[in-house]
Parts: C-alpha cells; sequence; structure tokens
C-alpha cells in the first residue's frame, strides 16, 4: 500500500538532488524560495511559507509564501517568541501538528486576518551548524496528515539545500581568499615559493620565478625537485624545513646559474591549518648579488 508514496517520495529527491547539484548562486531566499515549492507539491499542501530569519529584528520573514492566503501573509513578520514557527526556530526543533486549533501555541489571529483554514502543519528549522537560517512551514496535506515520513523527507531535503549552499558559500570565501593572497603574492618584489607535505608545489609567485630564472609556465603541482633542477639547493631547503619542522630567519646561500654566481637571502616558514596541521614548508627569498658587490 506505501509503493506509490515512496515512489513520489524517491523521483522527488532525485529532483531535489538534481536541483541543489545544479546551484550556482547562494542566494539563500531563491534556493529555498525554489525548495517551497518542490516541497508543497510532493507533501501536497494546500499552502507554504519560507520564513527568513532576521536576527536583527528577532523576526521570521516570509520571504516566499505559496497558497491562496500568499498577498495576505507576504511582507508581515512574525516575532520568533510566538507562534509554531517561533517556536520551531526557537528550539531548533522540528514539528507536526495534527490539528492546528489544539495547540496552543497556534496563532488563530493569523487565520482570521487571512480567511486562510489552518488544519495541519509540518514545519521545520533551517540552520547553520548552529546559525539559524529560517524556518519551512507546510499547511494542510491534502488526503490526511503529514507524517513521521513526511517529516523525514522534509529534513533530508532542506539538509541536501544546506549543504549545496555551505559548499557554495565556502567555495566563493576560499575565492575571495584566494585572490586576495594571489594579488599580495604578485606585488612582492621578493620570491615566495610554498610546498605541500608531499613537496609539490602549490604557490609561486612571478618574482620567484624572475629571481630563479624559472619558466613562466611552469605549471603548480610539480614536484619541487623537478622545478627547481637548476637550484636544487633552494629545493633542499624547502624539503628540510618540511621534515625537521624547523625554520630559519636571514640566511644567505649561494648558487650558480648559466656560469653567473648568485646570493640569495631567505627565511623560511611552516604552513598550518586552523586547527594546527602542518601542511606544507614555504620560503620568502631577495636577489641580493648586486648587494654584496
Amino acid at each position: 500500500m506505501n509503493t506509490p508514496l515512496r515512489i513520489s517520495f524517491l523521483e522527488a529527491l532525485y529532483d531535489i538532488m538534481d536541483f541543489v547539484q545544479g546551484l550556482r548562486d547562494a542566494d539563500e531566499d531563491k534556493v529555498f524560495g525554489r525548495l517551497v515549492e518542490k516541497l508543497s507539491v510532493v507533501m501536497e499542501a494546500e499552502a507554504a511559507t519560507y520564513y527568513s530569519y532576521l536576527p536583527s529584528k528577532r523576526q521570521l520573514f516570509p520571504s516566499y509564501v505559496l497558497g491562496s492566503a500568499a498577498r495576505e501573509v507576504a511582507g508581515t513578520g512574525v516575532d520568533i517568541r510566538t507562534g509554531i514557527c517561533g517556536w520551531v526556530a526557537t528550539h531548533r526543533e522540528p514539528l507536526i501538528i495534527e490539528d492546528a486549533y489544539k495547540d496552543k501555541r497556534f496563532l488563530r489571529e493569523v487565520d482570521s486576518v487571512t480567511g486562510f483554514k489552518t488544519r495541519s502543519v509540518l514545519a521545520v528549522p533551517l540552520c547553520d551548524r548552529l546559525e539559524l537560517l529560517g524556518v519551512i512551514q507546510l499547511l494542510n496535506k491534502r488526503n490526511g496528515v503529514f507524517t513521521s515520513e513526511d517529516l523525514r523527507f522534509v529534513r533530508a531535503a532542506c539538509e541536501l539545500a544546506n549543504s549545496a549552499l555551505r559548499l557554495l558559500r565556502l567555495e566563493s570565501t576560499m575565492d575571495k581568499v584566494a585572490s586576495r593572497n594571489a594579488s599580495i603574492l604578485e606585488s612582492l618584489s621578493g620570491g615566495f615559493i610554498a610546498i605541500d607535505t608531499h613537496g609539490r608545489i602549490m604557490l609561486m609567485n612571478p618574482a620567484a620565478r624572475r629571481i630563479l630564472a624559472l619558466p613562466a609556465d611552469l605549471p603548480l603541482s610539480t614536484p619541487v625537485e623537478q622545478a627547481l633542477m637548476h637550484a636544487p639547493k633552494v629545493a633542499d631547503i624547502l624539503l628540510d624545513t618540511l621534515a625537521s619542522r624547523k625554520t630559519v630567519k636571514r640566511q644567505e646561500l649561494g648558487w650558480t646559474h648559466q656560469e653567473q654566481s648568485r646570493t640569495l637571502g631567505y627565511s623560511t616558514i611552516l604552513i598550518q591549518d586552523p586547527q594546527g596541521e602542518i601542511t606544507g614548508a614555504g620560503i620568502t627569498f631577495q636577489d641580493l648579488t648586486n648587494v654584496k658587490k
């Protein structure tokens, strides 16, 4: 007897997975608004709302509304301390209510204003870890009441969307950081080279290529010994720093390239992730040849 329902859920799940996998914009209102549309169809809801959370006002704002009373509901914020959605947002817990008028948290005056008769409610908080993003509310399942299976599906769909948004935000942040770092590195007069824990080049600024006479098209992820074949001492310093976990400051080394003796002044660093784990080693250097003459 449950087979048609499960097929419907499966088809809806595939549709939602395709939707979140195709996301290119981390606009929460657009994403959750589209998700509400999809959920209202599969849940056979008469009405649905995506409330975004406004922390400065302590309000849930109806950013996307479906149903016969959409015009009356849209644009009116809800105090987070009131109503079913306010309870869900405050406690970060979902709710299924079979008879709204028997629940003391239900705001009957909303129905009085809109003319919509609320029977059953399914509400789910939208959270990014500990941060409240909003609430999705579905009203009046056309055939019966909302079930625990319905709730499980809605929560899974919301988590899929949340994960996709989190990844998009992370990628955007990483791109901004990478662009900023690249801009800083490119403006440095001195050279900088960084390797990962496998000894492959992660970063190399234009000054490093110029000072060490490296080709402009030398690809990243090249093993440092291979990339710096004509400056093996620099490669050795990087690998020794990585192996010993010890850094030095204001050292000098001499090397010869194309029968010309040159002097480099250098310092080394260890690269760590936010948890303090070593993720690589780096070297900054200047060409001191003319200074020493």
